[in-house]
Parts: C-alpha cells; structure tokens; sequence
C-alpha cells in the first residue's frame, strides 16, 4: 500500500506540472486576447486521497466566462491526466498522452494505435470517436475549442 501511495503521489506530481505547463503556454497564447485570466486551485478527488490542482478561468473584458479549465486528475483511462475545458456551450476534455497513444488489439488480432496523430507526448484533444484523430493542442487548435464551447468568435485564429 505504501509504494501504491508513493506511486499515486508521483504520477500526481507529474501531473501537476503538465497542467502547470499547459497553462503557461495557455497564457502566452492569449496573451494579446481581450481577456481576463483567472488562476485558482481546485480539490481533485482521487481513490489514494485528494489534492490540490491548478484551475484556470477565461472571462471577457467584460466578465463574460468563455471557458474553465478544470483539473480532472491522473485517473483518465486514455492517458496520463485529463483536463475538462466547459463553457456555456459545451464542454471539451484534454488528455495528456504519451507517444504512441493508448495500444488495442482490434478484431483481426493486429495491435494498433487506438487513437491517430499521437507522435509525441503531450496534451491531446480527440476531433471525436468516428474519426479517432487526436490533435497535439496549439494555439490555433485552442482558440477553436474557446469558440466550441462558448460560442465565441474571434477576429481571426491564427
């Protein structure tokens, strides 16, 4: 039970600093958006005990919330930590995945990647199950998830 703990407690560190790291880049690519950031922390629950994780808010100029970022935890089964993007709108899930994806045997026997375009680790937004084609996030790809969960239009996505 202890190294299970120990294990939990590594993968949560781990974890914390992707989410961290995700932010920052986050933060640079709104940076010359008319928007008002907010960084908090949130409780996430997790079955060897709960932690404190980074949570991010982004509001208009005006106050309006056009997305929360919130920290799901390392418990996802697609890959290594999940973030939940909602809005008004809708809501959208990042995964943070290792190179290669998640490995499935399909009905042939032959093993394949379960998801396509996973070439390096990092964090993923899945286009959706028809197509299972994961996108490594960028600006670009995080504007449009801004705009699929609130409806919000930019002047132009770069």
């Amino acid at each position: 039970m202890i190294e299970e703990q120990q294990n939990a407690e590594l993968k949560q560190q781990i974890y914390l600093q992707r989410v961290n790291q995700l932010h920052t880049h986050i933060i640079n690519w709104l940076q010359d958006e008319p928007f008002i950031l907010e960084k908090g922390n949130m409780t996430v629950q997790s079955a060897l005990g709960d932690y404190q994780a980074a949570r991010l808010s982004i509001q208009t100029e005006r106050g309006e919330t056009l997305a929360n970022l919130f920290s799901k935890g390392t418990s996802v089964l697609l890959g290594e930590g999940l973030i939940e993007m909602e809005g008004v709108v809708g809501t959208e899930s990042i995964i943070y995945m290792l190179k290669g994806g998640l490995i499935i045997t399909d009905r042939y026997g032959k093993n394949r990647p379960m998801y396509k375009g996973i070439h390096e680790n990092g964090w993923y937004w899945i286009e959706d199950s028809y197509r299972n084609k994961a996108h490594l996030m960028n600006k670009t790809l995080f504007l449009e998830l801004i705009t699929l969960v609130s409806d919000y239009e930019f002047d132009s996505i770069i």
